[in-house]
């Protein structure tokens, strides 16, 4: 009879957990972007890709280092990774329901009656509890646990790419204000040299002094916005000095004047690449947690089975505690109904439903944003290409016309007036083909960025 009870026991804690298995949230998804690709497919989590050193694509040792000292010791990829541990332990703890608690404690008393005289008391007790999981409600609050904790380390990942992202980015920034400031110092340079001419000229009289006025403003403009583009320098300098760990001005970067060209950027991806990007996992994973809560919500319904035990050791001495004399003990199983809570378990439930509802609605968010992403990120990149193509021609044309116009004054066939306008539109091309070169290094991260990775 023993035996046919615990069998019971046994069977009814081996029962599928009540509530709903998690499913993925169903979305629509193009088979690819840009008109090519493969279908999109579903995978486990344990089945998706980890996130690849991307940035070293651009071959640049210098962003390399970067990086791998904004992954060591950026600040909030610090806190992040502490509250990796923290979800970590919660889900060890949650873990621990499956075992039974079990309590040692100790006592001593000594007492006096009329009758009895004086009598000593020594225990040893000890406390079992285990409660049946029947319904399977620890099984789905550790189910949750072990989501939540997914998602942790999944939301780590995710800002561990917008870290590197924005290093990334900065870095380019950066790279581009040098290019201008070198456009900038070399412009400088040969206004100076034109100016001290024209000083000479004006001198000789050969020239007007509106004409040596109008030089004398063209070079205090260019070195206006030189010592623009040094405070754009510090402040950028600093940025990235943050994102490394540093504190502002613990940062020095050696100035590099070319802006390479970007990683070969594919005309089309599969929408699976999508299945890389972290954020859209960690929000599967709490989908995946708010489902179990449903379950564990439910469970709550039904009586709770628990054993209980307890037992150790009681004498009048010490001496006399371990014999078998003084051992003590009872166990027996208690069953607990809930009545007068059936509305606050309901409402329970209905918010662990109403939570699942918007987990789902928040996944699907973040996929359609994701795609948006990937999309603007494929599109512009092809666009800018051909923005950059246009560019080049207007930048040559523009030289050329500086290098006609110089030739005419000196000539004087035309004023200084005409030169001026010429170097000025040949400066603007110029650091326009600056800004297209940064502006694709800045979308090729954005798309490495959108696609949770190296594509």
């Amino acid at each position: 009879m023993k035996s046919f009870s615990l069998l019971t026991f046994l069977l009814l804690a081996a029962c599928k957990p009540l509530g709903p298995d998690h499913q993925t949230p169903v979305i629509n998804l193009p088979v690819s972007f840009s008109n090519g690709g493969v279908d999109w497919t579903k995978r486990s989590p344990d089945s998706l890709p980890k996130p690849r050193s991307w940035w070293k694509l651009y071959n640049d040792g210098t962003l390399d280092g970067l990086v791998e000292q904004a992954l060591a010791n950026n600040q909030e990829l610090t806190g992040a990774a502490a509250r990796v541990k923290q979800a970590r332990a919660l889900s060890r703890a949650a873990r621990g329901r499956y075992f039974p608690s079990i309590d040692i404690g100790a006592s001593a008393s000594r007492s006096k009656s009329r009758d009895n005289g004086v009598e000593n008391n020594v225990s040893v007790p000890g406390d079992l509890s285990y409660e049946l999981d029947v319904w399977g409600k620890v099984r789905r609050q550790v189910e949750s646990a072990n989501a939540l904790a997914d998602a942790s380390q999944e939301n780590f990942s995710a800002l561990r790419l917008t870290v590197v992202g924005e290093v990334a980015q900065t870095y380019w920034a950066l790279r581009a204000v040098d290019a201008d400031r070198d456009l900038l110092a070399r412009t400088i340079e040969l206004r100076r040299k034109g100016f001290d001419i024209m000083s000479q000229q004006e001198g000789a009289g050969s020239i007007s002094a509106l004409d040596l006025s109008r030089a004398r403003g063209e070079v205090a403009t260019a070195e206006a916005e030189k010592y623009r583009l040094d405070q754009d320098r510090i402040e950028l300098q600093n940025a990235i000095a943050v994102l490394t760990g540093r504190a502002a001005g613990g940062l020095s970067l050696p100035a590099k004047t070319e802006l390479p060209g970007p990683p070969s950027v594919p005309v089309s991806l599969p929408s699976e690449v999508l299945l890389q990007r972290p954020d859209i996992r960690a929000a599967e994973r709490r989908v995946a947690a708010a489902n179990a809560d449903i379950g564990a919500s439910i469970a709550a319904y039904y009586p709770s089975f628990q054993i209980n035990g307890s037992g150790g050791f009681s004498a009048g001495s010490g001496g006399q505690l371990f014999k078998s004399s003084a051992l003590v003990w009872a166990i027996g199983p208690n069953v607990s109904v809930p009545i007068v809570d059936q509305k606050f378990l309901r409402d329970r439930r209905d918010a662990a439903i109403a939570a699942h509802e918007a987990a789902g609605a928040e996944y699907r968010q973040i996929v359609l944003d994701a795609v948006r992403e990937v999309e603007n990120a494929l599109q512009a990149s092809s666009v800018i290409v051909r923005r950059q193509s246009a560019q080049n021609e207007a930048t040559a044309a523009a030289r050329e016309t500086a290098d006609l116009s110089t030739q005419r004054y000196d000539a004087g066939l035309v004023g200084y007036l005409d030169v001026v306008d010429a170097e000025r539109t040949r400066l603007e091309a110029e650091r326009l083909g600056n800004a297209v070169r940064a502006e694709r290094l800045a979308l090729s991260v954005q798309l490495a960025k959108a696609v949770g990775g190296e594509w």
